[in-house]
């Protein structure tokens, strides 16, 4: 059911029974998790997968995972940093074809990151597919076409978090001028491998209804081969604190640069707020990136903070001491900070974008309002920071619907599931 178009393959097939410890190879092109959902979702899925008793070896690029007890990591090389620097360093790590055409990619404005790392990971596993090592291959959708060359020996699924054409987008509705406008589809053309490779997958994941229906119409693919399992949120590290909270500080965690991220609409929203609301936003920072440009060009500078990245318990005091958390986001395939918000027990005021009508119950954890609308946005801030016993109530609830909805283990249940069923399905 999940093949959406199966490759040729002559090794002796096996049938997997339920609850079979399974060797699998993950893959994600960015492993940190300060490079965002990607990095968060192979964190704890796999190790929530070793929980379970399944042998997994995770292959990541830069900014690479951090270390998992008992989990090899391998690390592949990249030339990321001449997104920053003219030349890598040192400048010899270009020597090679590989590196050379992604070094050229990046330093004419394109994207290579997902064809070059399924690349690299092609050559990393042969070897070890050829000797049987790995029952299946799980991408965190990188989707390059390394990933097609992979399926000669075993099944290759994929995490799709959302369909990246939908970044591209809101890119678009954001750009000021024509150069712009040809930056971000010289920068989005990578898409096009996307195309031809989410189709011939053997199976797809993904974390929301509206993220599934996104992508059967994006890729054309059928809706019933594709798996909703929801994220997860770590409960542990994100539960009330019992911390005093800010009555006039908002906050805001989050990829600044990404345009789908609303940052436009919510800082167009604070300039109609009183002066005493202030904004806190986690993410890195300096003069040249987007957020902070428009925050200068604003006149907010003197309402806005940047923190930089944080350390999980800090971020979770954050959570914690701020009056409400807000999710302005055009789109979202899930929604990790409000989740991980309402995990805390913080009220959260987001858009309808995407999957976010999944995630939070409206008028029961947080409110809901239509995505690009500031004054709507304005409005329901305004609503509950009026409304202190209303806020409370809101937050018990976030902690109830995360802990009966949003579990790691729950996802990695279903997750072997799904494997399973993939590789019974190839035999």
């Amino acid at each position: 059911m999940f093949n959406f178009r199966r490759s040729s393959n002559n090794q002796k097939k096996t049938v997997f029974l339920k609850d079979q410890p399974l060797n699998i190879a993950f893959l994600t092109y960015r492993g940190n998790m300060t490079c965002g959902g990607q990095g968060i979702y192979t964190w704890y899925l796999v190790r929530e997968l070793s929980r379970l008793g399944h042998k997994v070896v995770v292959i990541n690029g830069p900014p690479y995972l951090a270390p998992l007890d008992g989990i090899p990591i391998k690390k592949l090389p990249s030339v990321w940093d001449a997104y920053d620097h003219f030349l890598p360093q040192p400048p010899q790590r270009i020597l090679n074809p590989i590196s050379f055409g992604e070094w050229l990619a990046i330093r004419t404005g394109n994207f290579p990151e997902p064809l070059t790392f399924t690349l690299r990971a092609y050559y990393f596993l042969r070897n070890q597919l050829e000797a049987g090592r790995f029952d299946l291959v799980h991408d965190n959708q990188s989707l390059g076409y390394g990933l097609l060359a992979l399926r000669r020996w075993v099944p290759v699924v994929t995490t799709l978090h959302h369909p990246l054409p939908i970044d591209r987008k809101a890119y678009l509705q954001q750009a000021r001028n024509i150069r712009e406008r040809f930056q971000v589809w010289k920068f989005f053309s990578f898409t096009h491998m996307q195309n031809q490779v989410v189709p011939r997958l053997d199976g797809l994941i993904t974390v929301s209804e509206a993220a599934r229906e996104a992508i059967a119409e994006v890729y054309n693919v059928p809706r019933e081969g594709i798996r909703v399992i929801y994220n997860g949120v770590d409960t542990e590290l994100f539960q009330p604190s019992g911390l005093p909270r800010d009555p006039n500080r908002l906050l805001l965690v989050t990829n600044t640069e990404d345009r789908k991220k609303g940052v436009l609409y919510l800082f167009e929203a604070l300039k109609t707020l009183p002066s005493e609301i202030k904004l806190t936003i986690v993410d890195k920072i300096n003069k040249n990136k987007y957020a902070y440009r428009l925050q200068k060009e604003m006149g907010l500078e003197n309402r806005i903070e940047f923190t930089g990245y944080l350390p999980p318990e800090e971020l979770t005091r954050q959570y914690n001491t701020a009056a409400l958390a807000i999710v302005p986001s055009v789109y979202e395939g899930f929604g990790f900070p409000a989740a991980e918000a309402m995990a805390c027990g913080t009220p959260v005021v987001s858009t309808t974008g995407g999957a976010l009508p999944e995630v939070v119950a409206h008028g029961k954890t947080g409110l809901l309002v239509p995505p690009m609308e500031p004054q709507a946005l304005a409005e329901a801030i305004r609503f509950l920071l009026q409304h202190k016993n209303t806020r409370e109530e809101m937050g018990k609830a976030g902690r109830e619907r995360v802990e009966k909805y949003f579990t790691w283990e729950h996802a990695a249940r279903e997750v072997t599931k799904f494997y399973q069923e993939v590789l019974n399905d190839h035999r």
